[in-house]
């Protein structure tokens, strides 16, 4: 399950037009870069409010960020 969470967001930024650079999500969701970055290496598993902000900006459900791989639907 965490590892979809890795490649989910990993694939939402770089499916947003324009790309989004890791530093301008992580200002965007209130976090540091790194550790923005970590939670996309699988390194450290976001909190459940993180999820929420994610899934808030990108228009989907905490319940997708979770359950599916979005890359490869």
């Amino acid at each position: 399950m965490y590892e979809n969470i890795a490649e989910n967001l990993r694939y939402l930024r770089a499916s947003r037009d324009p790309v989004y650079s890791q530093r301008e999500i992580a200002k965007k969701l209130h976090v540091s870069k790194s550790t923005y970055a970590r939670y996309e290496r699988g390194e450290l598993i976001p909190p459940l409010w993180f999820l929420h902000q994610v899934a808030v900006f990108y228009g989907v459900s905490v319940g997708v960020l979770l359950s599916k791989e979005l890359g490869k639907e």
